[in-house]
């Protein structure tokens, strides 16, 4: 659970940020979106991605 709020709490900050640069909601919504996601699936990439013993 940690996990996955703190993949929200950084999609949030990148599009505040981005709001904040370009003023856009639409770009803010898709870097936030996209932050997320990105986020999320390095986190599974650590969990689950463990190299081969050989």
């Amino acid at each position: 659970m940690p996990r996955f709020l703190l993949g929200l709490a950084l999609g949030a900050l990148s599009g505040g940020v981005t709001y904040r640069l370009t003023a856009d909601p639409a770009v803010a919504g898709l870097f936030a979106a996209i932050a997320t996601v990105l986020t999320w699936l390095g986190f599974l990439t650590v969990i689950f991605g463990g190299g081969s013993d050989d």
